[in-house]
């Protein structure tokens, strides 16, 4: 079973209010499901734009996206990120969703650990 991390973004069909009170619908139904099936996930809107990084088995991860994208309550999913994944970043957190300002933090600092791994990672080769 390999770890996966899959991140995509979406536009939402209704105004802002109702999207904001579906996203909210969206984590309580998930948070059991996501659980059993062992996916992680961090959720927000912002703009009109769902965003989305979820965590798990690949193949869990992979169904997971085939449902949201036969969602009706968005359109025009983009895929950001896709693929393998050394350590869970939402442990603990089958489906959360965040405020975007916190979603966008949360992103930054996972970017800038992965790139500070890699960099030392990387200085164990030079010689």
């Amino acid at each position: 079973m390999r770890l996966w991390k899959l991140s995509y973004i979406s536009l939402a069909v209704a105004p802002h209010e109702e999207a904001l009170r579906q996203a909210h619908e969206i984590c309580l139904r998930s948070e059991d499901r996501n659980a059993r099936i062992g996916i992680s996930s961090v959720f927000t809107l912002h703009k009109g734009r769902f965003a989305q990084v979820m965590e798990g088995p690949e193949t869990a991860v992979r169904a997971l996206l085939a449902r949201i994208k036969a969602d009706p309550r968005h359109h025009s999913l983009t895929v950001l990120a896709d693929g393998p994944l050394v350590a869970r970043r939402y442990a603990g957190s089958s489906m959360k969703f965040c405020d975007p300002k916190a979603f966008v933090t949360e992103q930054l600092n996972d970017i800038l650990a992965q790139t500070a791994d890699i960099v030392r990672a990387m200085k164990t080769t030079w010689h």
